[in-house]
């Protein structure tokens, strides 16, 4: 029970960055999930699967909390969502069967990744600091700029279970002069849409060892349910 309530909360932080910045709040899950699920006795082999498939449900409950926020404030940008999210989808399905439901793909990989995007976030915050205050004219995002964006966005997402906005709302932002609250709003879509699909496949996958909680593929029941739920309340 313990494990389920400091998943609960680790969702209340999750979803209160996902609706503040609009990064899906995947970088507070992935920092934390894996010890959730060590603690749990989920086999060490596959913990990066399941901390990867659990925290894109999370990220799922996001984007769809943002998503309707945004639809209902009539500042849903429907056309870019899906011109992203287009190629995001493709990039997300290769990097799942190719690279993370794989043998190869454990701690070993997966750790320097999720440090190398920590130290970016970290960079991007710095420099957004010293950029404040300048303001540069909107440039209008063509189908291979949305579609660099979706790719990038996607296989990061499936790689690292991050949602992807991390990758999109930069170059939203600042390759295309984005408002941020535009940026926010179009990655939040992406999100929800790739997060979704990428739920779906792991629902569908067999893991190699079987656990003691209830859970279908991937998703661990009562792991997703408490991080959903606290991330729809943030």
């Amino acid at each position: 029970m313990l494990y389920y309530i400091f998943t609960f909360l680790m969702g209340l932080l999750g979803g209160f960055l996902a609706g503040l910045i609009g990064i899906g709040g995947g970088i507070i899950y992935v920092l934390v999930l894996p010890y959730v699920l060590t603690g749990m006795g989920i086999p060490e082999t596959e913990i990066v699967q399941y901390t990867i498939a659990n925290s894109i449900v999370g990220t799922m409950f996001a984007g769809l909390a943002g998503n309707i926020t945004h639809i209902m404030r009539k500042e849903f940008y429907l056309k870019p969502v899906i011109a992203i999210a287009a190629s995001g989808l493709m990039a997300a399905f290769l990097a799942l069967k190719f690279v993370v439901n794989t043998d190869w793909y454990q701690k070993e990989q997966f750790n320097p990744l999720i440090i190398g995007i920590t130290i970016f976030i970290i960079y991007r915050t710095l420099w957004k600091v010293w950029k404040k205050g300048k303001v540069d004219i909107e440039r209008k995002g063509g189908a291979i700029a949305y579609s660099i964006t979706g790719v990038l966005g996607g296989g990061i997402s499936a790689l690292s279970g991050l949602g992807g906005g991390i990758v999109i709302i930069p170059i939203l932002n600042s390759g295309m002069n984005m408002t941020m609250r535009k940026a926010k709003s179009i990655s939040l879509g992406v999100i929800f849409i790739t997060a979704l699909a990428i739920t779906i496949s792991s629902l569908m996958q067999t893991p190699n060892e079987s656990i003691e909680y209830l859970s279908v593929g991937y998703v661990i029941i009562p792991v997703a349910a408490a991080l959903a739920l606290g991330v729809s309340i943030a």
